[in-house]
């Protein structure tokens, strides 16, 4: 009778003195242990007797993270964020993390520039977060568009390719020639891609075109004072190049298991750079070294650091050429 009136009364009644604190314990040792499914009901079960406290707010986010719930670890980011639940801006970093495994690089670019409109971002992390919004401001802007059902072109109709420097209107101007009778734009689509001055992106899906309309004719293609013969019909797919997939193979034995965050968004670098490079590759330098570059490229935008000891026993490569690389990889990401 005594129990019962107890749970009619509504208390709550802690049956464990210390509950609290042990579950807390518990469910931090086991994200210790990457033991992720049980830190998630220990932490849930802290949560509720102590729903104010932010470490067992960033616990469950982190568990619910590394467990792939990256739903549920986004919602309870944000209400730390909405409700001043711990370090702001630490936990901003975690919920940026989120963001970027989500690829929802536009909410990222949303969140970043309120804080520095705001003046919130301490001078020791104003570097990061501006890096993060550059990084974040490509993906959004090389993500796929969708190609609404275009007009062909007509016959007498001359495009002036090097008044075009919108990759948008590039794009569309590519679906509209892939599917219209091209024979009065050749003049006008060979000489942009033999000037030096034309646009990498766009020469790239130039070349597609003329490969899909099956050209048969070789043709001098320019980028940035490298020249190179090619005959559209005969050519493999950019995603094709030797290069690109030997690098793209290395990062994936490397880290794609240990930190495969870190490895989508580098492979998703490596693709932007090489589908500007076709049909060239980065010449002199191994594809260890530029996966190594890439790495260090990467970890840097998210704001962590690599050593040149760890990338060099990792790549089984010398840090000198690792920064040759890297001048490479710095002058294509000024371009794209």
């Amino acid at each position: 009778m005594k129990k019962r009136e107890q749970k009619d009364s509504g208390e709550n009644i802690i049956l464990f003195p210390g509950l609290e604190k042990r579950l807390i314990e518990k469910g931090l040792e086991a994200v210790r242990l990457k033991d992720f499914k049980n830190a998630v009901l220990y932490l849930e079960d802290a949560l509720s007797l102590d729903p104010d406290n932010s470490e067992i707010h960033i616990g469950l986010v982190l568990a619910y993270f590394e467990s792939g719930n990256l739903h549920k670890s986004k919602k309870l980011a944000e209400k730390m964020l909405q409700e001043d639940i711990g370090n702001y801006i630490d936990i901003m970093e975690l919920y940026l993390m989120i963001l970027v495994q989500l690829g929802q690089y536009a909410e990222i670019i949303t969140a970043i520039e309120g804080l520095l409109e705001e003046k919130e971002v301490p001078k020791d992390k104003y570097e990061h977060f501006s890096t993060m919004l550059a990084f974040s401001r490509k993906h959004v802007h090389l993500a796929p568009i969708e190609i609404e059902e275009q007009e062909d072109i007509k016959e007498h109709e001359h495009i002036n390719f090097f008044a075009v420097h919108d990759q948008n209107e590039q794009i569309h101007i590519a679906a509209k020639l892939a599917q219209s009778n091209i024979r009065n734009q050749l003049e006008g689509i060979e000489e942009y891609l033999r000037d030096q001055d034309g646009q990498y992106f766009f020469k790239t899906i130039l070349l597609n075109v003329l490969a899909e309309h099956g050209f048969e004719r070789s043709v001098l293609v320019n980028k940035g004072g490298r020249k190179k013969q090619v005959i559209p019909a005969d050519m493999h797919n950019w995603d094709d190049q030797k290069q690109y997939n030997e690098i793209i193979g290395v990062l994936e034995a490397s880290i794609s298991q240990e930190d495969p965050i870190l490895y989508d968004n580098t492979k998703e670098i490596i693709k932007r750079h090489y589908f500007l490079l076709y049909p060239f590759e980065v010449e002199s330098i191994s594809s260890n070294a530029l996966a190594a570059a890439y790495h260090r490229l990467v970890t840097n935008y998210f704001g962590l650091e690599i050593s040149s000891e760890e990338l060099e026993a990792l790549y089984e490569v010398e840090e000198r050429e690792i920064q040759a690389a890297s001048e490479h990889i710095s002058a294509l990401e000024e371009i794209s």
